[in-house]
């Protein structure tokens, strides 16, 4: 099954509009430095290309599929199969949302967070549980779990 996860958008825009801001308040004032003008161009530049910014997870068989797409196209794409996989740890992130962190021998931990559909961890949970890779719940994600449960 195919999961998709987008940048926090809302973020990305507050500091999209808080850069243009800083940055027109700087030029119209005329006390700016070069340097610093270089900056507010390069953070603009990143919160504009932010908003394109896509990830996609696919849960296989034999193997999950974790890939960061910009603008619709690959940039980067990871096939992990469970022998690569050490840990699944799932975790709370903010106040009511349910996170996972893959970890993995070699290379960058996967963070699984604001994928939808919803399930999502519901399926990594029988992936693990098909491949015998371990898992840990914090007691914050148990909590969760128990919260959605009634």
């Amino acid at each position: 099954m195919a999961y998709n996860a987008k940048v926090q958008r809302g973020i990305m825009f507050f500091l999209f509009v808080m850069t243009v801001g800083l940055l027109l308040s700087n030029i119209i004032g005329n006390n700016f430095s070069k340097g610093l003008l270089y900056f507010h161009i390069i953070i603009l530049l990143f919160s504009l290309f932010s908003f394109f910014i896509q990830y996609k997870l696919e849960i296989k068989d034999g193997y999950l599929t974790y890939q960061f797409l910009f603008i619709k196209m690959p940039f980067y794409k990871r096939v992990i199969h469970p022998y690569q996989i050490t840990n699944i740890k799932f975790v709370r992130f903010g106040w009511s949302t349910k996170g996972a962190i893959i970890q993995i021998n070699k290379g960058l931990n996967i963070r699984v967070f604001n994928f939808e559909p919803n399930n999502v961890f519901l399926d990594l949970l029988d992936f693990a549980n098909q491949n015998s890779i371990s898992i840990q719940k914090t007691k914050d994600y148990q909590i969760l779990e128990r919260m959605k449960e009634t």
